[in-house]
C-alpha cells in the first residue's frame, strides 16, 4: 500500500495524507483527518520512516539523558520523561532514553550515541557536558537542559530549589521546630545543594530574630550548626546532616543516623520526597511518631506523597509543566531554525498534609 492508495479512499490529495502523518505542516480539518486515518487503518498503510527522514532531514526523535545516580529510585525522573514523551508523541517525534547515573563517561557515551543515531534534539536532565561535547552539539542539534548551569547557546529550565528548601525550612519553623535536620543527597548535585542553602538560610533569619534572648539549640546557635564552610560544604558532625542516596533507602538510613542521637532533631527537611518517605519509615522503626515526635517535609510533589500515612508534606515541582515546556521549547527550535534558547526559572509550591503536623487532607470524597 502506498499513500497514494491512502489518498484515493480517503477521497484526498497524498499532500493531505502527508499533513496528517507528519502533523504538519499545513492545518488539515478534523474531518479529512478522521477520513486519511480510518483509511490507513483500513489498508493496514505503514509510512517508510526511513524515507520520510530522508525527505524531511530529521530523524524525528528526541533524545532524552538523564543522571539519576539511584537507578530510576527518584520519581522526578520517571514523571518528567513521562511527561516529555507524552508532548513528543503529540508532535510526531518518538523518544530515546538514557540515564547517565552521575557517570561523566557514561553522559558522554550517550550524547555521542544519541547523536550518532541523528536525533534531532537532545533534553539534558542535570546531566554536566564538557565544553568540547557542548560545542559539538552546539553545530549540529538543539539542546535544553533541566539545571541551572549551561551553556548560554543551550536553552535552560530549572526549578527554584533555593527558594523551596527556604519554604520548607520556614514551615517547620512556623510549627514551633528550632532544631531541624537536614536529610540531603550527595552535595554535589547542584539541586541538592541549593536546597540545603535555603533550609541553612531560613535557620539563619530565625536565629537572628531570636537576637540575644535566646538560643535556638543548647550548644551553639543554629546558624553555626547548620553554616557552610569553606567553600561551600555543609558543615558536617553537627548533628543536623546526613547525607545519603537519593531514593528510599538513602533517606532512611541517612534519617536512622539523625534519629538516633541523643540530641535528634524534631523535624526533617528531605532533598527529595523518596528519601522523606524512607525517613518517615526511619522514625516508625525507632518507635517515634510523625508528626509528634518528628515531623518531615520533602521536596518533589512526587504522586507517592499523597498516599503515604500521614501524608508527606512536600515542596511541589511542576514536573509536568517543566517537561512540557522542555519538550514544547525542543521542538519549536528543531523545527525553526535560528530561535534564541530561552532560560525560566519555575516557582515550586509548599503542599501541606499530616507529615509536618498540619491538618490531613482526605483523598477520598
Amino acid at each position: 500500500m502506498t499513500r497514494n492508495d491512502v489518498a484515493r479512499l480517503a477521497g484526498t490529495s497524498p499532500a493531505v495524507v502527508s499533513y496528517v502523518i507528519n502533523n504538519g505542516p499545513r492545518p488539515v480539518s478534523a474531518a479529512a483527518r478522521q477520513r486519511v486515518l480510518d483509511a490507513i487503518k483500513q489498508l493496514g498503510y505503514r509510512p517508510n520512516a526511513v524515507a520520510r527522514s530522508l525527505r524531511s532531514r530529521r530523524s524525528w526523535t528526541i533524545g532524552v539523558i538523564a543522571s539519576d545516580s539511584a537507578g530510576g529510585k527518584s520519581p522526578f525522573f520517571g514523571q518528567f520523561t513521562r511527561a516529555c514523551e507524552e508532548v513528543a508523541w503529540q508532535r510526531g517525534y518518538s523518544v530515546l532514553f538514557g540515564n547517565s547515573a552521575e557517570d561523566p563517561a557514561r553522559a558522554e557515551g550517550y550524547v555521542r550515541g544519541f547523536l550518532e543515531r541523528q536525533v534531532d534534539g537532545l533534553v539534558l536532565m542535570r546531566v554536566p557536558v564538557s565544553a568540547d561535547q557542548a560545542e559539538e552539539m552546539r553545530g549540529r542539534v538543539p539542546v535544553v537542559t533541566i539545571d541551572h548551569a549551561a551553556p548560554p547557546f543551550f536553552s535552560r529550565l530549572a526549578v527554584d530549589d533555593e527558594e523551596g528548601g527556604y519554604q520548607a525550612t520556614r514551615h517547620l519553623l512556623e510549627h514551633g521546630h528550632r532544631r531541624i535536620g537536614f536529610v540531603g543527597g550527595p552535595l554535589d548535585i547542584t539541586p541538592v545543594r541549593l536546597r540545603a542553602a535555603g533550609w541553612r538560610r531560613a535557620l539563619q533569619e530565625a536565629e537572628a530574630a531570636a537576637g540575644s534572648e535566646a538560643r535556638l539549640v543548647e550548644e551553639g546557635t543554629l546558624a553555626q550548626e547548620a553554616g557552610l564552610v569553606e567553600e561551600g560544604e555543609l558543615a558536617k558532625g553537627a548533628g543536623l546532616v546526613e547525607e545519603g542516596e537519593l531514593s528510599l533507602e538513602g533517606g532512611y538510613e541517612a534519617a536512622l543516623r539523625l534519629l538516633s542521637s541523643p540530641s535528634r532533631p524534631t523535624a526533617l527537611f528531605a532533598s527529595i520526597d523518596g528519601q522523606a518517605i524512607g525517613a518517615m519509615r526511619a522514625a516508625a522503626d525507632l518507635g517515634l511518631r510523625v508528626p509528634g515526635d518528628v515531623a518531615v517535609v520533602g521536596f518533589d510533589g512526587a504522586r507517592e506523597a499523597a498516599y503515604t500515612v500521614p501524608g508527606l508534606s512536600t515542596i511541589s515541582q511542576p514536573i509536568d509543566e517543566m517537561a512540557r515546556h522542555a519538550t514544547e521549547t525542543l521542538v519549536g527550535a528543531i523545527e525553526s531554525e535560528g530561535v534564541e534558547p530561552v532560560t525560566k526559572i519555575f516557582s515550586a509550591t509548599l503542599v501541606t498534609r499530616g507529615s509536618c503536623g498540619c491538618p490531613e487532607p482526605r483523598l477520598h470524597r
